[in-house]
């Protein structure tokens, strides 16, 4: 069977599905964003086995877009002393709005 492309935002998901050893189907996944090949090959040590192939193309789908959104879409957690200075600005800004003389 041909491979199935799905795209995911700015990322295109290839999904090939193959018959193991076992004849169970696996499911071989790339991602790629625009010409730059971000993953190749599914990189598991252990894969799932699926009946059909409907279910392992499904399964790589899946793969794709969970990894996408862990590596892409996650937001980046900002240290403690960064939130702390992001609230003292914020709060002196709102204390004193830019522009206010204040008298000592």
């Amino acid at each position: 069977m041909p491979a199935s492309t799905v795209s995911y935002g700015e990322f295109e998901i290839a999904v090939q599905p193959e018959r193991n050893q076992r004849h169970a189907w696996i499911a071989s996944v790339s991602v790629t964003r625009g010409d730059r090949t971000v993953v190749s090959v599914r990189p598991a040590t252990v894969q799932p086995e699926w009946l059909t192939e409907e279910e392992a193309i499904r399964d790589g789908i899946e793969w794709g877009r969970r990894f996408i959104d862990h590596e892409f879409n996650t937001p980046q957690s900002r240290s403690w002393v960064a939130e702390r200075a992001h609230a003292e600005t914020w709060f002196r800004d709102v204390e004193e709005p830019p522009g206010s003389e204040t008298s000592a």
